[in-house]
């Protein structure tokens, strides 16, 4: 979703391209939702996500190993080949985990770790990340995955983005951990915009900034205001309805994660996938538009040593029930698969236009993106 800010001199060809919630394409003023939450009851953490779109998103769930060897990239050095004059950044992955990627393997849209750290995106349009060229410049879904193969605590995150320059699109991040800390993550002017604590009251971040959600939310009952909050009045923002539903989830009548999928079903517009994190428990849940049947899997149940293949599923495999048998091998083919398919799906002029623009094609961003794990190795 490249934002006018993105496309730098090409903003106006940007204007008409395909519009993708997670791969994916924006105007500069129209974006399609994504939703995060997190809901917390006793020694409950669930947190879930939709990604929207009015039209099929492919995608892959990878299991991640620890003790991995990987370099960061910038998008930039994606697009042409070559290495910025940042600083570069290294790392061996600390943890395992298992994410959510609309490209490839190390690409993700967001995904949990072993440690209960979850991260996930939304489209921000206005997105300004910082430029400071001292520091380690890294693409942001690359970052994502440096997030979950490093840390296990939103503190942790967030210090990230003062020592890390992120590039790519509009989007800002939603993280929360184990512990039940949480916190939205937005690149506003340059600088990092960070609520958490007593600054983020209600655990939900969709397209909005935060604080102008929060601002919406207290013109209703409940929230400081008096307008009614009706759930079947879909006038009424995403995130009044999940913060009103957050405010009264009652454990006693159903399931967490029973209501965490109420709570995604009343946010969802043309939902193409949901799943819900448990936090506790390292597990997940997981239902697509083109499969809507629920389907689980428990990371504890992988070995994650990086001695045994990292394993790859299609996010729409039409298994029931528990899929962990049916993942396969990571291979370069295998990967290569994924990340044809979801350049497939933006099928769009001007995205090769402006790929050509910056001197490259898309199928040389799709062999630098599917080789990148190539380059990744076991150092357990």
């Amino acid at each position: 979703m490249f934002k006018k800010h993105f496309l730098e001199n090409f903003s106006k060809a940007a204007a008409s391209m395909a519009l993708l919630c997670a791969v994916l394409f924006l105007s500069s003023t129209h974006g399609f939702p994504c939703s995060t939450f997190l809901l917390k009851s006793g020694d409950t953490l669930i947190a879930g996500h939709n990604l929207d779109m009015p039209m099929h998103i492919p995608g892959v769930i990878v299991i991640n190993k620890r003790g991995v060897l990987k370099k960061g990239k910038s998008w930039d050095e994606i697009l042409a080949g070559k290495p910025t004059s940042n600083p570069p950044i290294t790392w061996v992955s600390k943890y395992g985990s298992i994410t959510f990627n609309t490209f490839c393997r190390d690409f993700p849209d967001g995904g949990m770790n072993e440690a209960g750290l979850y991260i996930e995106e939304m489209t921000l349009v206005g997105t300004s990340f910082p430029r400071d060229e001292s520091k380690p410049k890294i693409f942001m879904c690359l970052w994502m995955q440096y997030v979950l193969d490093n840390f296990e605590t939103v503190d942790q995150v967030i210090k990230s983005t003062s020592e890390i320059m992120l590039d790519g699109w509009g989007w800002h991040f939603f993280a929360a951990d184990r512990q039940g800390n949480a916190a939205s993550i937005e690149f506003v002017k340059g600088k990092p915009v960070i609520h958490r604590g007593k600054d983020l009251p209600v655990t939900v971040l969709c397209n909005t900034k935060y604080v102008e959600e929060m601002r919406t939310l207290k013109v209703f009952a409940g929230f400081g205001g008096k307008k009614p909050i009706s759930l079947e009045d879909r006038k009424i923002p995403r995130f009044v309805h999940a913060a009103y539903m957050l405010k009264n989830f009652d454990p006693s009548e159903t399931s967490a994660m029973d209501y965490g999928f109420k709570v995604l079903d009343q946010m969802s517009s043309s939902t193409q996938w949901s799943f819900l994190c448990d936090l506790k428990n390292s597990k997940v849940y997981i239902k697509t538009a083109k499969n809507k049947k629920m389907r689980y899997v428990d990371l504890k149940s992988f070995d994650l040593s990086c001695n045994t293949p990292v394993k790859m599923l299609d996010i729409h495999t039409d298994f029931p029930g528990n899929i962990e048998k049916h993942f396969q091998d990571y291979t370069l083919e295998l990967n290569r698969s994924f990340i044809n398919q979801a350049f497939e799906a933006l099928n769009d002029r001007d995205f090769v236009d402006y790929l050509q623009s910056r001197g490259s094609t898309v199928k040389q961003v799709e062999e630098r993106m599917a080789g990148y794990s190539e380059a990744t190795t076991c150092k357990q």
